[in-house]
């Protein structure tokens, strides 16, 4: 494998895994004729894909042709899936994790800004009150701590103000901005969209009641952690050739062989499944790109069973 890819087989640098979400392989990339052994398997796989919609299947050879080469495409995006997995799956974590922390430092600060006296909470108020007029967002949100920064030197008793400011920047951190800032913007997307709707319906007109406003949003509406094992990552790619060949009027189906295990004298014979021609079209296409992954009937069957009753021109 090549040193500084992100995946062996493709001429793609591994300084794009940050950017795995956006990226899209192509045949380009590839590295067709990289060795005598990978173009030849490469050559024999869409052989056999050929062979099994040309001559199985009676499908015109433009169209067969067409159909290939959408399932190559589908064959190399499919390369990063599993990184696409992983890259997701850590961006969940990061974001719950950032969800804890946000009500976290919310509940301190609400707490930490009722105990100011009646004077000094009103003056926050005041700025408070200027910047909540426009419509709730994230800038909205940023402003309004800020502008709790700003009014702090200004407000006292000194020991209480310097509480609040520690909350805000629990360590000296220079020209940084608060880190509860950061937390907002790193919480899911989803959650804060709607949390930011439902206090524009809902205005505050103290910066406590605001505050605690937020913190109760967040934590009635915080998303359900996902539970129990995760969807196979083969199943997209089921789903695309599956989809290529009913534009083709083929069916992504299950092969039976009732002779697979023949009895004998002491054994009744029995039948048992066997690769299906979509299974071995699909395996072709993986395995001229040199991924090994098999599709099994399971994957089939699912895909069938999630497409039961819809309809299809």
């Amino acid at each position: 494998m090549a040193t500084g890819r992100l995946l062996g087989q493709f001429r793609v640098s591994s300084a794009m895994r940050p950017y795995v979400m956006r990226l899209r392989l192509r045949g380009s990339d590839f590295e067709f004729g990289d060795t005598p052994e990978r173009a030849a398997a490469f050559t024999k796989c869409t052989g056999e894909m050929r062979r099994i919609l040309v001559e199985k299947r009676r499908v015109p050879a433009i169209e067969a042709d067409r159909a290939i080469l959408k399932t190559l495409e589908a064959a190399f995006d499919f390369q990063l899936a599993y990184l696409r997995y992983d890259y997701l799956k850590t961006m969940e974590v990061h974001s719950h994790a950032a969800l804890d922390h946000l009500i976290r430092s919310l509940r301190d600060l609400s707490d930490a800004v009722a105990r100011l006296p009646p004077t000094s909470k009103g003056q926050l108020n005041k700025r408070f009150a200027k910047i909540n007029q426009a419509p709730f967002d994230s800038e909205v949100f940023i402003e309004i701590i800020e502008a709790i920064e700003q009014a702090l030197p200004e407000i006292g008793p000194r020991r209480l103000a310097e509480n609040v400011l520690s909350l805000i920047h629990p360590e000296p951190c220079g020209d940084r901005r608060a880190p509860i800032i950061d937390a907002w913007e790193a919480t899911p997307a989803g959650l804060r969209v709607k949390v930011e709707i439902m206090l524009q319906d809902n205005p505050s007109r103290s910066l406590v009641s605001w505050l605690d406003n937020v913190l109760r949003l967040l934590e009635q509406e915080r998303p359900a952690r996902k539970r129990g094992a995760p969807c196979s990552v083969s199943q997209i790619f089921v789903s695309r050739v599956a989809t290529i060949w009913r534009k083709l009027g083929l069916e992504a189906g299950l092969a039976y062989d009732f002779f697979l295990h023949p009895g004998d004298g002491y054994r009744i014979g029995r039948g048992g499944r066997v690769p299906s021609s979509f299974q071995r079209y699909c395996r072709a296409a993986l395995t001229a790109i040199g991924d090994p992954t098999r599709i099994s009937a399971r994957q089939v069957a699912n895909y069938k069973r999630s497409i039961k009753g819809q309809k299809w021109p």
